[in-house]
This record gives structure tokens, C-alpha cells and sequence, in this order.
């Protein structure tokens, strides 16, 4: 997922490898003069830091779209969203925090000296309103011009539909979450390989824990591996178990399969 990606020259490139360039108004152009003898072109360039500012808002909507889905003021509280009294709201998450959220100062969601109607809207105390309200005005502010409705011909070029369309990796990243949350969804990181993937009622199961057969399928092998490394250095099939979160019929099973023998070791064997 976008926003628990690492903002180090490591974890942008890996992501940039791995999925494209975020495109659209993170690219800057710049002008290259290779040397003298050749002439000059233009070149687009992502620079880190509007990566950094990018993953950073996103992650701290995240965060809080998160708590407040679940109604969880301790949680938005702790992010530093706050009532400065009853003239206003802000998000206020020190200076440690601030430190490693590039991109992201301290912000007022609704006070008094804005000189509009918003801090009206909630119940002095509440924060999850205020939390959805931000994250509301920062998606929408983070797809203007970046995904556009468009006309398009449904599958089968059967009729036409309206579709909203994004015009870059990035627009796409916040139209993704925002349907996210239209949707009430919830993602889970792959227990094999790391990637995020969509868990809702209509896609997944809820305890579903890898993105794909093929992952569940390397992770099963990988325990069966484990517990045959674990029998030849002597552990008991009680302690294995135990060690992959399993039953002992089935590292019994595992071990027999590994090496190839009818009989599965016993209890307590080395």
C-alpha cells in the first residue's frame, strides 16, 4: 500500500520499480544539458520530496480514516487531532511526529479565524466527525485534476457508461482509497509477500491472510520446510506445533511427506 511506503531513496525506488512513476503534478520538468557538444533537452523528474509529501498525507488520512471508522477518539487523539477549546480543531502532532511526517505542519480543520461555518458542523468534543471532514477535503483536494469522468463503452461496446477516470499512477492511488472508503473496505498485507490487498465481505474472507493461491501455497510449503528443519535438529512434534501454530497430526504429516517415509514419527521423537 502507498502510504506504508518508506520515503527513503530504498523504499521510493522499490516502490517506483515495482509499480511505475506516481506521474501527473509530481513531475517536474527540467532541462538537461548532457555537455557542450550536445544540445539541451527536457527531462520529467519526480523529485523525493513530493513523494515524501505525497505518502505522508496519505498515510496520516489513512490513519485517521482508520480510527474514525471505528470510532475511536483515543486513537485520533493520539494522531494529535484535538478541540483547542471552542474555537477550533487542529491536528497538532508534536515536534517528534512532525519530524518524521514530512509534508505535514500543523493543521486546523475548522476555527473561528478561518471565518467559515465548519466548526459549527460538530459537537465540541467530538473528534470523528472533524477526522472524516479532513479526510474528506484532503482526498477531494488531492483528485482535483487528477481523475476525471469520462465517457466510455462498457465491455462488449454495448452502451456507454460514466466512468471516473484517473490520468496518473497518483491520481489513481487517492481515487483507489477514495472508493475505499465509500465502500467501507479494509486492506491487510499479504503474510507472504508483503503486498497490500483488498479484504471486504464481497472480495474476501475476512481471516483470508495472503493476496493470492500462489502465495498461500509458498507459505504452506515454507512451514512444511520449517518443521522438517526443526525434527532434524531434534525438537519434538509437540514444540513444533507449538512454533508454527499448528496441530501435531499435521507436522507428523508434514515431516512423513518431507522425507518420504509411510510412517509418520512419533511424539517426543527426535
Amino acid at each position: 500500500m502507498f502510504a506504508e511506503t518508506e520515503w527513503t531513496p530504498e523504499g521510493v525506488k522499490a516502490f517506483a520499480d515495482r509499480f511505475g512513476s506516481l506521474g501527473g503534478d509530481v513531475a517536474s520538468l527540467i532541462q538537461i544539458q548532457p555537455d557542450v557538444h550536445r544540445p539541451s533537452y527536457l527531462s520529467q523528474r519526480e523529485p523525493r520530496r513530493k513523494w515524501a509529501d505525497e505518502i505522508a498525507t496519505m498515510r496520516a488520512a489513512v490513519r485517521l480514516w482508520e480510527y474514525a471508522r471505528h470510532d475511536d477518539a483515543e486513537g485520533l487523539s493520539g494522531l494529535g487531532l484535538r478541540w483547542r477549546g471552542e474555537t477550533g480543531i487542529e491536528i497538532n502532532p508534536g515536534p517528534e511526529a512532525a519530524r518524521d511526517e514530512p509534508g505535514l505542519p500543523h493543521t486546523w480543520i475548522a476555527s473561528t479565524h478561518l471565518g467559515d461555518d465548519v466548526l459549527a458542523r460538530f459537537v465540541p468534543g467530538d473528534l470523528v466527525s472533524p477526522a472524516l471532514h479532513h479526510v474528506q477535503r484532503t482526498v477531494n483536494d488531492k483528485m482535483e485534476r487528477r481523475a476525471s469522468p469520462r465517457l466510455l463503452w462498457t465491455e462488449g461496446r454495448s452502451q456507454l457508461g460514466m466512468r471516473l477516470v484517473p490520468g496518473s499512477l497518483i491520481g489513481a492511488l487517492w481515487l483507489q482509497f477514495a472508493r475505499a472508503i465509500e465502500r467501507d473496505n479494509e486492506f491487510r498485507q499479504c503474510a507472504e509477500c508483503g503486498i497490500w490487498f483488498e479484504l471486504s465481505p464481497q472480495t474476501a474472507r475476512s481471516h483470508k491472510q495472503f493476496c493470492s493461491n500462489a502465495c498461500r501455497t509458498k507459505a504452506y510449503r515454507k512451514r512444511q520446510a520449517e518443521a522438517a528443519r526443526l525434527h532434524a535438529e531434534g525438537q519434538s512434534i509437540e514444540d513444533i506445533a507449538g512454533a508454527l501454530e499448528s496441530e501435531p497430526d499435521t507436522v507428523r504429516g508434514w515431516i512423513a511427506r518431507k522425507l518420504g517415509s509411510g510412517d509418520p514419527p512419533q511424539s517426543g521423537a527426535g
